[in-house]
């Protein structure tokens, strides 16, 4: 399917043909992703992937060539970034194209003995990244700024999902209060969450699965620093949405030994998320990839939502 509407095409296609020299037979754009337009090329035998990036997202373009490139010399299995630049008024960026399907398409067709070996493939790359130098500060390196601390960076997650939600008007902003609540109760284990690198959006997406196994992690514009089992709650948050078993969830936590303050502090980060996936819900982003509406989503996160503040 080749999105005739998108206003990125016409750019993408002159990007591929006068600066890449790549006539094309085929170009798909994949559907996800709030930062770019990300399109499928298929050019005779050899097969690519192209990411275009708005101005307001520099930020997200540079930093996936810095970690691709960081990552890819130390043996994770990311895109090679082949060619890159900016073109009119967008950043480009074509990598190889690496065979799977995301984890959160197929993850209902996955046997527990595969699951859980893609899970042992995260872990060990997990602690490959954190070897990587975390500095001194918390958080996303693409934010505007770090923080001292792993809890001030979890309030201003909280903060940033208050603000969605009173833009996007569909729940009560209050419902914010609650999480700090309920971060409060591990606050002493966030106070002692170490510095630690890790891949932060390795979730039901970016993790590419082919023939049952981990093939590859795709669209990294950015790594974290602080607490990796952030990552794991984000993950769990996403199951649940896809009302999809959370079996993977315990065989990663199986994997990293975690104690019973560990896996009480996923369950923290899993509301946390659930409310930053509240105030995504009516979103519109640049690239065309808004987020609808959803009486039936609305329902089903309200559910979690609640559930989740039972558990705490």
């Amino acid at each position: 399917m080749i999105y005739g509407s998108d206003k990125r095409k016409d750019i993408t296609i002159k990007i591929l043909k006068d600066i890449c020299g790549i006539s094309f037979d085929k170009l798909v754009r994949y559907p996800n992703g709030y930062c770019h337009s990300v399109y499928y090329v298929k050019a005779g035998n050899n097969e690519y992937v192209i990411r275009i990036t708005g101005r307001d997202n520099e930020i997200y373009y540079s930093g996936s060539l810095k970690w691709l490139s960081e990552l890819y010399n130390i043996g994770i299995p990311v895109p090679e970034v082949l060619r890159h630049g900016q073109y009119e008024d967008v950043f480009f960026t074509l990598i190889s194209f690496m065979k799977g399907n995301d984890l959160g398409d197929i993850y209902n067709t996955l046997t527990d003995y595969e699951k859980r070996n893609i899970v042992k493939s995260l872990s060990a790359i997990q602690r490959k990244i954190s070897s990587l130098p975390a500095g001194e500060l918390y958080g996303y390196s693409a934010d505007e700024c770090l923080y001292k601390t792993w809890i001030d960076f979890l309030n201003s997650q909280i903060d940033r999902a208050r603000k969605r939600i009173q833009q996007n008007g569909i729940w009560d902003a209050d419902l914010c209060d609650t999480v700090t609540v309920k971060m409060g109760i591990l606050k002493e284990y966030f106070m002692n969450v170490k510095l630690i690198t890790f891949l932060g959006d390795i979730t039901t997406k970016n993790v590419l699965v082919y023939k049952g196994g981990l093939s590859g992690i795709v669209d990294v514009d950015e790594i974290c620093y602080g607490d990796s089992l952030a990552v794991i709650g984000l993950t769990n948050m996403a199951l649940l949405k896809m009302e999809a078993d959370t079996n993977y969830i315990d065989y990663w936590l199986d994997e990293m030994f975690a104690n019973e303050t560990e896996r009480k502090a996923v369950i923290f980060y899993t509301l946390l998320f659930c409310a930053d996936f509240m105030g995504e819900q009516g979103m519109r982003f640049d690239n065309g990839n808004n987020v609808p509406v959803n009486k039936n989503t609305i329902e089903l996160l309200n559910t979690i939502y609640i559930r989740l503040c039972g558990m705490l």
